[in-house]
C-alpha cells in the first residue's frame, strides 16, 4: 500500500469536493454546515493561492484518496504549515492517515523542510489524537482566520516516527 501525489487543479474540484463531503463532521466544525459547495471550495482554493500554498490530491494507484494544502512559508510567522490534510471519510481508520502524512513528511525532508505547523479546531478530538500519534507537539492555543478557536501544534521533522 503506497500513495503518490499529483496537483490539484481546477478540472479536479469534484474529487476533492467528494473527499471533503466525505468528512461531514469535520464540515460541521469548520463550516458549520455538513455539506460544502462547489463555490465555497473554490473560494477556499483562491485564499490558499493567495497565500502561496499548494494543494495536492493524495492519490492510491488512480484514485483520489486525500487532499493535502501546504504553506511552505507561512507571512505571519515565517513557518512552513499544514493547511489541509483530509483523507476521503471512506478510507479513515485504515491506516491510509499515517501512510499519507509519512509520504508527505519524507516529502518535506526532500524540499528542506525541517518543522512543519498545524492548527486544529479545538473541538476535533479525533484530529488532536491523530496529530499527537504523528509525534507534533502543543504549541498554543489561537483563533484562525475564520474566528475558530484552534490548538496550534508543530514537529521537528528529523525526529522519526514511533508506532
Amino acid at each position: 500500500m503506497s500513495v503518490t501525489f499529483i496537483r490539484s487543479t481546477p478540472e479536479q474540484l469534484t474529487e476533492e469536493l467528494a473527499i471533503i463531503n466525505s468528512n461531514p463532521d469535520y464540515n460541521l466544525l469548520s463550516h458549520g454546515k455538513a455539506v460544502l459547495t462547489a463555490g465555497e471550495l473554490q473560494e477556499e482554493h483562491l485564499q490558499a493561492q493567495q497565500l502561496g500554498a499548494e494543494r495536492k490530491l493524495i492519490m492510491q494507484d488512480d484514485t483520489p484518496i486525500g487532499i493535502v494544502e501546504l504553506l511552505p512559508l507561512y507571512p505571519q510567522d515565517g513557518y512552513p504549515w499544514l493547511g489541509l490534510f483530509m483523507i476521503n471519510g471512506s478510507k479513515r481508520r485504515s491506516g491510509y492517515g499515517a501512510l499519507a502524512w509519512q509520504a508527505v513528511e519524507q516529502m518535506l525532508l526532500q524540499r528542506g523542510i525541517h518543522e512543519l505547523r498545524l492548527a486544529v479546531i479545538a473541538e476535533n478530538e479525533p484530529a488532536h489524537a491523530f496529530w499527537k500519534k504523528q509525534q507534533f507537539h502543543y504549541v498554543k492555543p489561537s483563533v484562525n482566520h475564520t474566528g475558530l478557536n484552534v490548538i496550534i501544534y508543530e514537529k521537528q521533522l528529523d525526529i522519526p516516527i514511533l508506532s
